[in-house]
């Protein structure tokens, strides 16, 4: 264990501790002074595709972050990486360390009926998957209960990449996640290489048959209301394409709800939902559609979509870091209304 007292990359401001959670690498944000009661937690999994980005990169805007939200007791987790560690092991590390920091929460003062999850991007779809693991998995029935998840631009499937928001937004050189980079990241994690980009990109790694199967209704484009499909949107026109082989061969994996939430068929019980939604990125659909069908299901949902948001705005909402170039005032409207609700209902 290595405490850390500070910040390299900004003024001193919370006791800051590198250790680890059930062999995963973990990064503890802890207020300076002891509480006199317990506190509530977030384990926050970093975006980067489930390939890149650690620690040293996300340190700045996490240790500001969990600054702005005080008395709070923030964890970083450190998963394992594809391409060399493939699907599961990321949501694998992210729930052992999740399970790890609620039945160890009295060492660190932890109010165990005030824990979430929480993450951005890559990040988002392990939160959700953690947060559906320890609410709907019977072999975690004895663990206590996440209050929330907090989803962040959230990439929730791999089944249908020619959604509007792929469509609008994935082929713009001024977008920072291009549907390109996505699917790259989506190949990478699911077998550990790029050999499914080809299929990924013309949505040929579906069959005929599963696009007209219960799964497709999960990301079916009638769900996105119509506000949402302008400019270079083209609705499907045909089903009747796909290749049988490259599908069945991942069909296992694609359906998965530990690698894709969105796809578990059902969704009651889960713990409220806070999904942050950018305009001007490929994934905003994916995060209207899982809030679509949370609220379906019952769970209390806080959607907040930014007209002019751009994916991984937040790293620019005026943290000081190494890797902010410039600060956007939707960024800081977005990190605002994130610290408030986890401040109202954590």
């Amino acid at each position: 264990m290595k405490t850390i007292r500070g910040d390299y990359f900004q003024a001193v401001t919370r006791n800051i501790t590198d250790t680890h959670f059930d062999g995963v690498p973990v990064r503890i944000y802890q207020p300076y002074d002891k509480p006199q009661s317990s506190l509530p937690a977030i384990a926050y999994f970093h975006g980067g595709g489930w390939v890149i980005w650690d620690i040293d990169f996300f340190h700045g805007p996490l240790n500001s972050f969990s600054t702005k939200i005080d008395q709070v007791v923030l964890v970083y987790v450190e998963y394992r990486k594809a391409p060399e560690h493939i699907f599961p092991s990321a949501v694998d590390d992210c729930t052992k360390a999740t399970l790890y920091l609620i039945r160890h929460a009295k060492e660190y003062q932890v109010d165990t009926n005030r824990v979430a999850v929480m993450g951005d991007s890559a990040g988002g779809n392990l939160a959700a998957a953690v947060s559906q693991r320890l609410t709907l998995d019977t072999k975690y029935k004895d663990v206590p209960k996440l209050k929330l998840q907090g989803l962040i631009y959230p990439c929730l499937q791999a089944f249908d990449f020619n959604l509007p928001s792929y469509q609008q937004h994935g082929h713009h050189v001024a977008v920072p996640l291009t549907k390109n980079l996505m699917i790259w990241f989506w190949s990478l994690y699911l077998q550990g290489n790029d050999e499914l980009v080809k299929y990924f990109a013309t949505n040929n790694h579906t069959s005929s048959k599963a696009k007209k199967s219960s799964f497709a209704d999960f990301v079916s484009h009638d769900h996105i209301p119509n506000k949402f499909k302008y400019g270079e949107y083209v609705p499907p026109k045909s089903d009747d394409f796909g290749e049988e082989g490259v599908y069945q061969s991942i069909k296992k994996t694609l359906l998965n709800p530990d690698f894709a939430p969105l796809m578990r068929k059902d969704l009651r019980g889960l713990p409220e939902a806070y999904i942050l939604i950018s305009e001007f990125d490929v994934l905003r659909d994916d995060g209207i559609l899982y809030g679509h069908r949370l609220e379906e299901a019952g769970v209390k949902v806080t959607q907040k979509h930014y007209d002019t948001g751009v994916h991984g705005m937040m790293a620019q909402s005026g943290y000081s870091s190494t890797f902010n170039l410039f600060k956007m005032e939707v960024a800081v409207e977005a990190r605002n209304d994130l610290v408030k609700f986890v401040q109202n209902h954590l």
